[in-house]
C-alpha cells in the first residue's frame, strides 16, 4: 500500500521558555508502552507479538547502530538506525540538532540559545565539559561556531558547527562573534537529551508501509519523538514510498 510522507527541512527559530523541558513534552504517546510503529499506517493492524518483536528490534538497533529485522505473528520489518541528534535545546521542546555522534556527556544542565561565537585558537571540542573528557576533534582558530548550551556550573560550551553539534570547548576560547555582541542571548535552562533518526520497513500480509523518524532517550529508554512543529517558510517536499 503506498502512503506519502512529508519530510520538511527545518530551520528553527530562537524561542525563550521559562521552564525545563523533559523528554514527555516531545513525546506524543507518553503515559504508556513505547509504540514504535506511530505514523505508520499499518500500525494498527500489528499483534501483540508483531509489536513486542518491533521493540526488541528497535531498541537493539538504536543502541547498536546496526540494522535489525523482526519477525513477529503477523508481520516482518527492519529498523535501520541513522544519525544522532540533541534534542530539548530549542523553544520547541520538538526541535532537534543534528550531532556529530551519541556519546557526548549530556547528564550537565546548560543555558540555551546562547548565540554565535568564534574560536580565538585552535580548541580541542570535548565529549564532556571538562579537561578529564576525551577530545572528539580539533577545531581551528577562527571557526564560527553556534554555542547551543552552556553548562550552568562550569565555564564549558557546547557548540555546533555547520549546523552540527560537535562537543564542548572551554569559554574562555570563545568570543562573540564580531557584530552580535551586543545581542540579547541565553534562553531557558534545559538538559540535553540523545536522540536518533531512523528508518523502518513494516511487511504486513500485502502491505509495505516504509518511513523515517526519530526517537529520544532521556536514561529511561529510547521512545518515538513527536516531530518539531513546522516552519511555515521552510521548503517541503513530498516523497511516496
Amino acid at each position: 500500500m503506498k502512503f506519502a510522507a512529508k519530510l520538511i527541512l527545518i530551520v528553527a527559530g530562537f524561542t525563550a521558555v521559562s521552564a525545563c523541558s523533559t523528554l514527555s513534552d516531545m513525546d506524543p504517546f507518553d503515559g504508556g508502552a513505547p509504540d514504535y510503529a506511530a505514523g505508520a499506517p499499518v500500525n494498527l493492524a500489528l499483534s501483540g507479538a508483531d509489536r513486542d518483536a518491533l521493540a526488541a528490534a528497535f531498541t537493539a538497533a538504536m543502541g547498536s547502530g546496526e540494522s535489525r529485522a523482526w519477525r513477529g505473528s503477523r508481520a516482518t520489518g527492519v529498523v535501520e538506525p541513522m544519525g544522532y541528534a540533541l534534542g530539548n535545546l530549542k523553544g520547541d521542546p520538538a526541535a532537534r540538532i543534528d550531532a556529530a555522534r551519541g556519546d557526548f556527556d549530556l547528564a550537565h544542565t546548560v543555558e540555551t540559545e546562547m548565540g554565535l561565537y568564534v574560536l580565538t585558537r585552535n580548541s580541542n571540542i570535548r565529549l564532556g565539559p571538562g579537561t578529564d573528557a576525551r577530545a572528539a576533534e580539533v577545531l581551528s582558530s577562527g571557526t564560527g561556531v553556534d554555542v547551543v548550551g552552556r553548562v550552568s556550573d562550569k565555564n564549558w560550551m557546547l557548540v555546533a558547527a555547520d549546523n552540527v553539534i560537535r562537543g564542548y570547548v572551554f569559554g574562555d576560547l570563545l568570543i562573540k562573534a564580531p557584530g552580535s555582541e551586543l545581542e540579547l542571548a541565553g534562553g531557558p535552562m534545559r538538559r540535553p537529551v540523545l536522540c536518533r533518526k531512523f528508518r523502518q520497513r513494516i511487511n504486513i500480509y500485502s502491505e509495505r508501509a516504509e518511513w523515517e523518524g526519530a526517537a529520544c532517550n532521556d536514561g529511561d529508554g529510547w521512545r518515538i519523538a513527536a516531530p518539531p512543529a513546522p516552519d511555515e517558510n521552510a521548503p517541503e517536499d513530498l516523497l511516496e514510498f
